[in-house]
């Protein structure tokens, strides 16, 4: 529903076009009173880019180091087993 108080804050029909995708691998460590996961990521689809540049997998230079501080994320997770 439309609110007033959030202008173009409705859902639409272009949500997938708004969609980003990324990848990437990860490592879990299941120490039986935690669980730690170490995962690293990059973007696949960047919706804020123009119609045709939205995909920058092309792009992938792990031996940039200004491409790995702008693409790389690091992701550390704690927590319990379930």
């Amino acid at each position: 529903n439309n609110d007033a108080s959030q202008p173009g804050g409705k859902f639409s029909n272009k949500f997938l076009n708004q969609l980003a995708i990324g990848t990437g691998i990860g490592l879990r460590f299941d120490l039986q009173i935690l669980l730690l996961r170490l995962d690293l990521a990059t973007p696949v689809r960047e919706p804020w880019l123009a119609p045709g540049h939205q995909f920058v997998l092309n792009q992938f230079n792990l031996g940039s180091k200004d491409w790995r501080r702008k693409n790389l994320v690091l992701n550390l997770a704690i927590g319990y087993p379930f």
